[in-house]
């Protein structure tokens, strides 16, 4: 009697839930979809600066939202009609697709975020991008002394705001949500422990910090053993500077892909076979 393949489990460390369209692709292609969160995201204590800013939306030229989680907890102050006028820029499509679910979206609203610009050509979604993106349809120059709202986490890369700001922007930024280190459960340990044992998978990280979170977690949890098995496991990561950390951090399979839940399930269905 032939023996039955091994399931081939695609670890997803993405903070709070998974692409619907990601897990269709990676159940279509037979792959096991195993949550392990690297990064956990609360609302901020105080929203007292995010409140102010949103009662006073009509006094910026544009306003940025760096990810659906920032939409997600500013999302009590939003208004009831977003001001035809103020421009709204995104980095990618899930945050295009959170604003919809808040009544945000185009043609009453100006929304603005990396497209593709050819055929064969995959459309990168970062802070390069997106200010691509505000050059092509605002003209970054526009900005000059003139107020822009940026709603983010209580950290973040700030090669955007800086880019603004070298254009003559009036950058406020405010905090809607802030991260933590997870703490796993017993059975998430068990169950990475059985897939360093030898159980084909692959892990999905999806920010520089939940590389560096992964490896604090591996080494106040794993045996040096274990430890060594993970630096050997296959990474695979939608983005240079991803790849850059797991890089640096010694994992030794990182597989840069493009940012699309089709090319990221194939990656990992790839790595696995």
């Amino acid at each position: 009697m032939p023996m039955q393949a091994m399931t081939r489990t695609a670890v997803l460390t993405g903070s709070r839930g998974q692409s619907v369209s990601l897990l269709q692709a990676l159940a279509v292609a037979g792959m096991e979809a195993f949550e392990f969160p690297l990064i956990e995201i609360f609302s901020t204590h105080d929203h007292t600066l995010l409140a102010k800013a949103f009662a006073a939306l009509k006094q910026y030229a544009l306003v940025i939202f760096v990810s659906p989680a920032a939409i997600e907890f500013a999302s009590a102050h939003l208004p009831l009609q977003w001001p035809a006028l103020v421009p709204i820029a995104v980095v990618g499509p899930g945050s295009v697709r959170a604003l919809k679910q808040y009544g945000i979206a185009a043609p009453l609203q100006r929304v603005i975020a990396p497209a593709q610009r050819s055929a064969d050509q995959a459309v990168r979604y970062d802070s390069e991008a997106l200010a691509a993106a505000l050059e092509q349809t605002l003209g970054l120059a526009s900005l000059n002394g003139r107020s822009v709202l940026i709603v983010r986490g209580d950290s973040g890369r700030e090669w955007l705001a800086d880019t603004l700001r070298a254009e003559g922007a009036q950058i406020e930024v405010v905090s809607a949500y802030r991260r933590a280190l997870p703490v796993p459960t017993l059975a998430q340990w068990t169950r990475v422990r059985a897939l360093l044992a030898g159980e084909p998978h692959a892990w999905l990280l999806t920010s520089s910090q939940g590389v560096r979170n992964l490896e604090r977690l591996a080494q106040a949890h794993l045996s040096e053993a274990e430890q060594s098995a993970l630096k050997r496991s296959p990474i695979i990561v939608p983005h240079a500077r991803i790849a850059e950390c797991a890089d640096a951090v010694g994992f030794v399979t990182v597989t840069q892909c493009h940012a699309g839940d089709e090319s990221i399930a194939r990656a990992l269905l790839f790595s696995t076979s």
